[in-house]
């Protein structure tokens, strides 16, 4: 960012207006061009389509910090009670407080100039949802309708900054307030969002928060694909080739995957035919815990394990595979009397197994059955990891043996009842001979897993073998 961020935010509501996040108003560019001052897009998302045109100013129009600006703005419209007139009363030094930003003064400066676009943006959106009205229209208005600004001590005003004892009235759109007031609402993490170290991260995370948000069938499988243009598009980028749009995009993938918001990146395809296919994690270790997730780990503990090992392994997975696999392994420890390591380290290889290795004791099998009227224990597949998948961006340059060796696992368990042995066997030989990539199949086979898809992948995948 231009700005430095301290550690902490003030910022308590965590609420983005549905239309604002889905439309992708403000621009990923760190800066903009001489005389660029507009853009337009026709989209579609959550299932309609979406037009959207956006007119400047002298300053521009809104990229960059102001994504943060917009948040604030809305969430204090929130903790305010949303006021008659749709005005916030604040400071400039409370704004730069609840986005994270040192009171320097290119801080103050870029807080005026963010607001001048804010201020002086027409936006003109078809397709936008009246949550009052119950309906969907063509919205025009700017972001902030008025800014008033008055010096407490009576001195005159700073023509291009706020100065000391400035109090500011931010009056926001009435298409805006109307829908606050209505709760056409969506959570975000903005706490999680202002302490990220780039305005590009901060962007990324809220378009793609509200992009999944909006998809359900993404909701379930925790992936979604976009064409990496279109993707683009969507961040308001002048310069549409691929691969600008791929350098601009990958330092915030690094970040977003190391605050483990993202699980994985993945590119698939080339040239403008290229989409990015992103992998979420079901929950980041900075989330508070269910109590359906509190009571797994106390029951992974008493086994032995421990709590960090519990903790990670609960977040990591739904709470219906770790039920099921606390299961088989409280049934297997209770009819085991010796340990060859220790008791914790063989409940963590049942937790952990990946081949099916373990199943409920026949005895606790049948004694369960009598009890509840069912014969066994449901078995949900577990979600593909790689051992190494918070690095997942540089496994393709790793040799084409320890490619294998790193994806071998879960790829067995992927496959299973897909492929025969022989089959496998000539998968192998492909991807240790360097034929194929066992880190990019991975990614395939998960994607296509997760999109209910794999039959189709496996009849191309046979057709691609060539059996020893």
């Amino acid at each position: 960012m231009t700005l430095s961020k301290s550690s902490g935010s003030s910022a308590s509501a965590r609420f983005d207006e549905l239309n604002l996040a889905q439309a992708s108003l403000i621009s990923f560019q760190k800066r903009l061009k001489p005389g660029e001052t507009g853009w337009e897009h026709a989209f579609e998302i959550a299932g309609r389509q979406m037009n959207v045109e956006c007119l400047g100013n002298a300053y521009g129009y809104p990229h960059g910090p102001d994504n943060d600006l917009m948040l604030v703005l809305t969430n204090l419209y929130l903790e305010q009670g949303c006021p008659a007139g749709d005005a916030v009363v604040t400071t400039p030094y409370e704004l730069l407080k609840s986005m994270g930003r040192n009171d320097s003064g290119r801080s103050y400066q870029i807080l005026h100039d963010g607001l001048m676009r804010l201020t002086g943006t027409t936006y003109r959106i078809s397709g936008w949802i009246d949550q009052r009205k119950a309906g969907t229209r063509r919205a025009t208005f700017r972001f902030v309708e008025q800014v008033e600004d008055v010096n407490l001590q009576g001195t005159l005003l700073n023509p291009q900054t706020f100065g000391k004892g400035t109090k500011l009235r931010v009056t926001l759109a009435r298409d805006i307030a109307e829908n606050l007031r209505s709760r056409h609402l969506k959570p975000v993490d903005l706490d999680f969002m202002l302490s990220l170290p780039t305005n590009q991260a901060g962007i990324l995370y809220r378009l793609l928060d509200a992009l999944l948000f909006s998809d359900l069938e993404a909701q379930r499988t925790q992936v979604l694909s976009l064409s990496v243009v279109e993707w683009g598009r969507l961040l308001r980028l002048s310069n549409l080739s691929p691969d600008r749009i791929r350098r601009a995009i990958d330092p915030p993938h690094h970040e977003l995957i190391r605050r483990e918001f993202l699980k994985a990146v993945v590119y698939e395809g080339r040239g403008v035919a290229q989409r990015v296919v992103y992998t979420f994690n079901a929950q980041r270790p900075d989330h508070p815990l269910t109590p359906e997730q509190l009571l797994l780990i106390g029951r992974i503990k008493s086994m032995g394990v421990t709590d960090g090992v519990a903790k990670k392994f609960v977040r990591a997975l739904p709470v219906s595979f770790v039920e099921n696999r606390v299961k088989i392994a409280e049934a297997v420890l209770a009819q085991t009397t010796s340990f060859r390591r220790s008791r914790g380290a063989y409940a963590w290889d049942i937790l952990s197994d990946v081949d099916d290795r373990y199943s409920v004791p026949e005895t606790r099998r049948q004694l369960a059955g009598a009890k509840d009227g069912t014969v066994d224990v449901v078995r949900i597949p577990t979600p593909p990891r790689l051992p190494d998948e918070d690095h997942q961006g540089v496994l393709l340059e790793l040799s084409p043996a320890e490619q294998w060796l790193t994806a071998r696992a879960p790829l067995r368990l992927l496959l299973k009842g897909h492929l025969n042995d022989t089959e496998f066997q000539a998968l192998e030989l492909q991807c240790t001979q360097g034929q194929r990539s066992a880190s990019r199949l991975f990614r395939e086979v998960s994607a296509a897993t997760a999109q209910t898809r794999l039959a189709a992948l496996v009849v191309n995948l046979r057709k691609e073998l060539t059996l020893p």
